[in-house]
Parts: structure tokens; sequence; C-alpha cells
């Protein structure tokens, strides 16, 4: 993506864009350093597990069904319980230490921040969709304590000791979104594999933020890309790879491009003050500077675990390979990664956008507020509140149901498919909140 009239710094940092309606920019440009000599190792480098922002988990606890970890396994990897099916990539230790590794990546991007997002110290409340491991949600809790920090996913794969101001929910984003209360900033990351309808997730994004909070989306966009005049599809078998995850991603209800093209869809979910900067990711320490080398390194390491990840799910169950058709195949794409003469990058987008101060009810506000009504109503016809309390509470978290549609539990659902396939059931692994027990995310709690 090219640069707009407002270029960035030398440094690749984003201008102020605060007051203006749309912005876009690029960061800074990747050059071949020809004097490389050191290429791309096959070896797994031992360090790169360590978190360069140190261990920032402490102690909390989880409660939740048993059901989402009766995880089903597929071509020797493990995949989510809940909600089965719907996310095509496994969430074993090996996709578990991928995602880690990939945030690092993230992080080192942006200078060691975890968001672009001008959003006050003192944030309150955070959720963050598709939390995976949950790292960024513990990090960002550790630097924000004042905040409650809320990370769903559909795998219950987060650690056990976290941050008090950190909480977990298995939980699907692309149903409807139940929160009793608004957050003041929403992220997520790397979601282009899991999220089909965009458009559906602006708007519930939109409707479930205060005004004047922020939705921050940083993602990766295929197809992964040469620098190299003349490489095509039929001499690179990581090219081509590009085009089949494209093409089995699409039949399945995913765009793999889909980062590509934000800006319009937050617009029409009614976002304002929509910035966008854009950078390179590397494959590999072809690029000059200490810091491209780097971020190289992690990239490299990151699409060496994701083509198999990625792959066996898709290529198998949509594409119709066998298992060694893909790892004959894989092999192919690892050793062309590795090609000194070949200078391949990954298109990474960040943007944030706001929802303006005094905004209007959306539509999915309005149904909300006419849902609450509804059972206030109720409840008072019954002569007794469900809600808990929060003054004396202290649990860090409360439960509440949702409306009939949306608070609809997947359990049975998963267990009569999980009869079909391989499951079982991890007992060593804490347990979760689920969707039927939704957390409230409420001011009294947040120390408002």
């Amino acid at each position: 993506m090219s640069a707009s009239n407002n270029s960035p710094d030398t440094n690749g940092s984003a201008h102020d864009y605060s007051t203006a309606e749309e912005a876009s920019s690029s960061g800074p440009s990747l050059e071949i350093d020809s004097e490389d000599t050191e290429g791309q190792s096959d070896e797994r480098d031992s360090d790169f597990g360590d978190s360069a922002y140190g261990d920032n988990q402490s102690s909390y606890t989880m409660s939740a069904t048993s059901s989402v970890f009766h995880f089903r396994y597929e071509n020797g990897r493990r995949y989510h319980a809940y909600a089965e099916g719907k996310y095509p990539v496994p969430n074993d230790e090996v996709e578990a230490d991928r995602l880690d590794l990939q945030h690092h990546a993230f992080r080192l991007t942006l200078d060691g921040k975890l968001y672009r997002a001008p959003i006050p110290k003192d944030v309150q409340n955070v959720l963050d969709v598709g939390c995976g491991t949950g790292i960024w949600s513990i990090e960002f809790a550790d630097e924000h304590p004042s905040a409650r920090v809320l990370g769903t996913d559909l795998s219950p794969i987060q650690p056990a000791q976290v941050p008090p101001n950190c909480e977990f929910l298995i939980d699907d984003c692309e149903q409807d979104w139940i929160f009793r209360d608004q957050f003041d900033y929403i992220h997520t990351r790397a979601m282009v594999a899991a999220i089909k309808n965009w458009d559906r997730f602006f708007e519930q994004a939109y409707a479930n933020l205060k005004p004047g909070g922020y939705l921050e989306c940083q993602d990766i966009a295929f197809p992964i890309r040469c620098m190299d005049s003349g490489v095509t599809v039929e001499d690179s078998p990581l090219i081509r790879w590009s085009e089949y995850f494209l093409e089995a991603a699409k039949k399945i209800g995913l765009d793999g491009t889909s980062p590509r093209h934000f800006t319009p869809q937050l617009r029409n979910a009614g976002f304002k003050n929509i910035n966008l900067k854009s950078y390179k990711w590397p494959v590999g320490k072809w690029a000059k500077g200490a810091r491209f080398k780097l971020l190289g390194r992690f990239v490299h390491e990151d699409l060496m675990d994701w083509l198999p990840s990625s792959s066996l799910g898709l290529f198998t169950r949509v594409l119709k390979w066998s298992r060694e058709e893909v790892e004959v195949f894989l092999s192919e794409c690892r050793a062309e990664a590795k090609r000194k003469d070949r200078h391949y990058y990954a298109d990474v987008f960040f943007y944030h956008a706001r929802k303006p101060e005094g905004a209007n009810y959306s539509n999915l506000e309005q149904d909300f507020v006419s849902w609450e009504e509804s059972i206030d109503r109720d409840e008072e016809d019954d002569g007794h509140h469900a809600r808990p309390s929060t003054t004396n509470s202290t649990s860090s978290a409360h439960t509440t149901a949702g409306p009939p549609a949306a608070s609809a539990t997947k359990e049975n659902n998963t267990s009569e498919k999980g009869a079909k396939s391989s499951t079982t059931e991890d007992s060593t692994t804490p347990t979760l909140h689920t969707r039927t027990e939704k957390p409230v995310v409420t001011d009294s709690d947040s120390g408002k």
C-alpha cells in the first residue's frame, strides 16, 4: 500500500491524526541487505520462546464447564471443541507457541507498544476479541492496572496465572454480543482466518463501545508477496500456497485479503477518525537494519509454523488433499522461504477508529436496550432482581444470561459432534467462563 501525503516520520511512527476524519500511512520501507550472508536457518532459535517484555503473569481464578476441553484431534493436531469446526487452525501447544512468537513480532513493529489507538493510560473497560493464549490481554492488564480486561476466544488455552484485573471468556465473536456494559477500548488481532462477516463484527464492536471509545484491529493480509521481479505463481511454491490458502478460505466464507479493505466497512458501521498504518514484514533476515533482521527472524519462524497450522485443516477438509500431499507441498514451501535469492514479505495493517461522542443508539444498541428493559420488567413482576449487586461482592466478575436467541449454548451440539470424532478431556487445564455465564463488566467493578 502506498503512503498518503501525510508520510510517516523516519522511525516509522505515525503522525497524530486524532482530529482527522480518515488517514493512512505506511511504515518504513524494506531494503534488501546485499551483504547478508547468513541466509535462513532451519534450526529453531532457543530464545524465541522467551518474552522480551518480562513475565507478566500473576494469580487469578477461572470457572466453567468441562465440555470446552473435549478437544478434537485430526491429522496429528488438536482443535477447539466449543463451536467445533468454526476456526480451521489448531489450538495445541505448537500453535500457542506460534501465537506468542507472533505477539512479539507485533510488539517489535510498534516499538514495544501493544496498541496505536490514542486511549488514556487510565482506560477502564477493555475487550480483547480472539485473545488466543491471552498474552496481549495479560500484558495490557499489567501495563494498565486501572483497567478491567476481558479476553474472549473459542479455545481455553489461556494460562491460570494472570493479573487480578484480567479474565477470560469462551465465546464466539460472530454470534450476538450480549455484554451488559459497554467498553472504552476493543482490541482484536490476527483474526483474518477467523471472522467471516467483518461488517457484522464492526457493527457489534460499535454497539458495544462507549461514545468516544476506540476499536483497534491489527491484522496480516494475504497473499504473501515477493519483492523480486519475475517471481510467478508457477515457480514459487510459497506464492502457490498463498493462492491455495485464499481459495480454501473463500470456500468456507473467509476472505484472506480482508484487512486491506477495512476502511469503508468501519465508516459504514459509524466509526470516525479512522486511522490506518501499514507495514511490511520481511520473511527472514534479508532486510537492512538490526530491527528488520530481528523482525524477519520472528516472521520466518512464525511462517514455518503457520504453514502446517493453517494448511492441514483447510487443505484436507476443503481442497480434499491427503495429509501426505499437504506435507510434501509444505516441505517445498519451507525450502522456498529459505532461499537467499528470494525476498518475501507480508503486509500488516493497523487500524484504529473512534465511536463519536454523543453518538445515537445504533440499531444493535437499541435492540439490546429494549431487551434489558424487558428483563427489568419481568424481574419486577416476579418480585426479585436477578442482577447481582456489585457493592458488597468480592468476586471479580458477575454473570448474566443473554437474550434467548443470543445466549443459546452450543454445548449440546458440541457434544453430539464430538461423538463423531476423536475427542479427549484435558483434566489438568483450568476451566473458564462459558458463553452462558458472561461476566458483567461494570463501572463499579472498574473503580469508576
